[in-house]
């Protein structure tokens, strides 16, 4: 495991995506793979075993709901995050039962989001101690 945690982010909006990356990046988050929907997702989780997943909820095709449950038949101990717009507020339960580790709302509060991607990599690396 690396000093820094390793995240995948998952967006279909490319302004998104960029913009979290490269926040990511400046407090030491290694983002190894991006992606724009929720195919691309698993693939990138098979590809990478990333310490968290950013996944975005609402996507075309293949949403963050995708997402979520094949990346969890990949491995059952997966760190999905997904992001939600504040409507999608009314699935944080829902999210939640099926194994999302922790549900953001839009507007993004690209600090929290570092917060949680910390304390995800912190209890990772407790438990393999």
């Amino acid at each position: 495991m690396g000093i820094n945690p390793r995240v995948v982010v998952i967006d279909d909006s490319k302004s998104n995506l960029d913009v979290f990356c490269e926040f990511l990046t400046l407090n030491n988050v290694d983002v190894v793979g991006q992606g724009k929907n929720g195919v691309e997702a698993v693939q990138l989780f098979e590809q990478h075993d990333p310490d968290v997943m950013l996944v975005d909820l609402a996507m075309p095709v293949y949403d963050g709901y995708f997402a979520l449950n094949n990346i969890l038949a990949v491995d059952k101990n997966a760190k999905v995050v997904i992001i939600t717009a504040l409507e999608g507020k009314k699935d944080t339960p829902k999210l939640l039962k099926l194994g999302a580790v922790d549900v953001l709302q839009k507007p993004i509060d690209l600090n929290r989001v570092v917060d949680v991607i910390n304390n995800i990599f912190k209890e990772k690396k407790l438990l393999q101690v």
